[in-house]
């Protein structure tokens, strides 16, 4: 299979580069609503966090997918329920400070060995997005195929160095806020004092 055509709209680099890292299988039936770099008044884009986003669910399959894939993940630090019915999911991405850099950056051919490994694991069974992100890890292998298909000089992408765009960092900022509890209900739920 050829590269053939390009993404038209906008990608979130944090979903694309940053969710892999989870080691979530694809394909899984429980999908994020979406997911950031950042969260407004909570975490800036420099403390390495991830923020994956799901719709709050009480069923036996969500259930089961966050104890194991949330959760108990190796980069798991912590939870919020959102006052839009989400559940926000934060992750520690301190251990990849460097490569979390990158990415925000935009230098994601720079990303190390072992990271793009990672990444390239996680898209292994959908060859057409395999290839795209081939193309952004290792554009060196790409530039004419992408010179043909932007109609632009080879030597110009050269110049650049990299095939994807780099993040809208508004787009990476959860602007949700965390549901607050109502005190005169939680505290009317409790047992009385005698």
């Amino acid at each position: 299979m050829l590269l053939n055509s390009l993404h038209a709209d906008y990608i979130q680099k944090s979903r694309l580069f940053l969710y892999p890292l989870l080691k979530i299988r694809r394909g899984v039936s429980t999908v994020p609503v979406q997911t950031y770099m950042a969260w407004k008044d909570m975490f800036k884009f420099e403390e390495n966090r991830f923020i994956v986003v799901y719709h709050k669910r009480e069923d036996l399959d969500f259930k089961s997918f966050e104890r194991a894939a949330l959760l108990d993940n190796y980069l798991f630090e912590d939870m919020f329920e959102l006052e839009d019915n989400k559940l926000a999911y934060v992750f520690d991405f301190s251990n990849y400070a460097n490569d979390y850099a990158l990415i925000r950056s935009g230098k994601y051919s720079m990303l190390t060995s072992l990271y793009k490994k990672r990444i390239l694991y996680f898209f292994r069974s959908h060859r057409r997005h395999l290839l795209h992100v081939e193309s952004y890890l290792f554009p060196e292998k790409y530039y004419e195929t992408y010179s043909k298909l932007l109609n632009v000089k080879e030597e110009l992408l050269k110049e650049v160095g990299q095939l994807c765009s780099k993040p809208n960092l508004r787009k990476e900022i959860l602007q949700s806020s965390i549901k607050m509890i109502d005190l005169h209900t939680f505290n009317s739920k409790l047992p009385d004092e005698k």
